[in-house]
């Protein structure tokens, strides 16, 4: 495999809905359907540096994801779920690896988006990455093997684009502050059990497993009324926009006169400089404080031997 060191330093522009990652993935993985291309991003002082490019194929029609057996390429945040090696996978389909996704997601089934089977793979060199894949982002064999020790299952992010927007450091830097600000606005009307303040960060379509909008307002509410005081603390989070939406997990710990528990907490919002930042889903998935702490500190990107890896590849004619 042909690698030159390309990525030019100090040229200062960085992909504006890559805005955190905090300690949950080792890096991100960014599709551009426009310009098929394939990024591999780690986060160093806090922005994004790219450390790979490929090229890579995608759905055969355009446009976005809609229906089964479509052909597109879904425009989304997404997290890589699951391994897949041969026998299990055909060679000649998807080369030696493949990686599900969580296609449809939160945002997909809200848009009533069908179809399934999603998946970041191979191909064989034989297999041009100018065919079109059935929706799937598709890179070459010797690439896939690259890709694969950068991967841990459920935690890395495959975001996939219309077109990567690159913005300068001060547009970056003004963005990012904005989400952070959002971040622990949102975690300070919680800890001082602010309701009113609190549920503004909500849309009214808000749903989780449990409860709704008017459901999760008064739990919160029933909530203030049994507790002396609870405090909130959240990791450095994970941080992504993709057009609208918006994606951001952080560790929490979470206590209270009565209880305490730590966990990881998920949540899906949608932006729009109308109305701001508005929390559509949110989940919990309860982790002992151990765990956390582990995967706090186990989480360190790939050994790099130069600032950033770019293969070309003359891609053959169809």
């Amino acid at each position: 495999m042909a690698l030159a060191a390309e990525a030019a330093e100090g040229t200062s522009l960085f992909p504006s809905g890559l805005l955190s990652l905090g300690n949950h993935s080792k890096v991100v993985f960014v599709a551009d359907k426009a310009r098929r291309f394939l990024r591999v991003y780690e986060f160093e002082n806090h922005r994004p540096r790219m450390v790979l490019e490929v090229p890579s194929d995608i759905g055969k029609i355009g446009g976005d994801k809609e229906r089964e057996n479509d052909h597109k390429t879904p425009v989304g945040i997404y997290f890589l779920q699951q391994k897949k090696q041969q026998p299990e996978i055909p060679f000649g389909l998807y080369g030696s690896i493949a990686f599900t996704t969580d296609y449809p997601n939160i945002f997909d089934k809200r848009d009533k988006k069908g179809g399934s089977g999603i998946w970041l793979h191979a191909v064989p060199d034989t297999v041009p990455l100018t065919r079109g894949s059935r929706g799937c982002v598709v890179v070459r064999d010797e690439i896939i093997k690259k890709l694969a020790p950068y991967v841990t299952l459920k935690e890395t992010p495959l975001v996939i684009y219309d077109s990567v927007e690159d913005v300068k450091e001060t547009d970056y830097d003004t963005e990012q502050k904005k989400y952070l600000a959002f971040f622990e606005e949102w975690r300070k009307a919680w800890e001082t059990q602010d309701v009113d303040t609190y549920i503004k960060f909500y849309d009214q379509t808000f749903k989780n497993n449990q409860m709704n909008y008017s459901q999760w307002y008064n739990h919160k509410k029933k909530l203030k009324s049994m507790y002396k005081f609870i405090k909130v603390s959240l990791s450095e989070p994970l941080i992504i926009r993709n057009r609208g939406q918006v994606v951001i997990r952080t560790f929490q710990e979470y206590e209270s006169d009565m209880h305490k528990d730590y966990g990881i907490k998920t949540i899906h919002a949608k932006y729009s400089p109308e109305s701001g930042f508005k929390i559509i889903r949110e989940d919990w998935e309860p982790r002992g404080r151990l765990d956390m702490k582990r995967q706090a500190t186990e989480v360190q990107p790939p050994q790099r031997t130069t600032a950033a890896e770019k293969v070309i590849e003359t891609q053959p004619t169809q």
